[in-house]
């Protein structure tokens, strides 16, 4: 009998399991189709229901992050996209997007920092090579323009 109770009670476990994948991937599929339709308050709300099921979730943690990105609270996409490397089996995502806030604020050095991270972790990843030769172009063009100026001031 006690066999029979601890079958079902594994069974019980696993359905649980299974229903909390299934919201979760029910909630992120729907706050991707509100991001896609640029209703990131409706994606965030998505995001949040989602993050409640599963805190460890690097694609909840970086949608949170995206959304926080796009609303320029880049502190926060930071701390969402780090806190997805932790969990993340593809970490080069995760890197590539914290270059891509560095890239925005114009942080160019730490952008490529993080560029060359995500390069570091797949060396296939296009994405980052592009985002690092964005930024290392424009911090030349910085320079350029400030040797200009110095050159006109002397």
């Amino acid at each position: 009998m006690d066999k029979d109770f601890e079958k079902l009670s594994e069974l019980s476990d696993f359905f649980k399991r299974m229903r909390g994948k299934i919201v979760l991937l029910k909630l992120i599929t729907r706050a991707k189709a509100e991001y896609d339709k640029y209703n990131y308050e409706s994606g965030r709300r998505s995001l949040i229901e989602a993050y409640l099921v599963d805190k460890k979730n690097p694609v909840v943690l970086r949608g949170l992050g995206c959304i926080n990105q796009f609303l320029g609270k880049f502190n926060s996409a930071i701390r969402y996209f780090k806190t997805a490397l932790k969990y993340s089996d593809k970490k080069e995502i995760e890197y590539n997007l914290i270059g891509m806030v560095y890239y925005i604020q114009g942080k160019l050095d730490e952008a490529v920092v993080y560029f060359n991270l995500a390069i570091e972790c797949n060396d296939n990843f296009d994405i980052a090579y592009e985002g690092r030769n964005q930024a290392m172009l424009e911090n030349h063009l910085r320079i350029v323009d400030l040797q200009e100026s110095l050159k006109k001031q002397f």
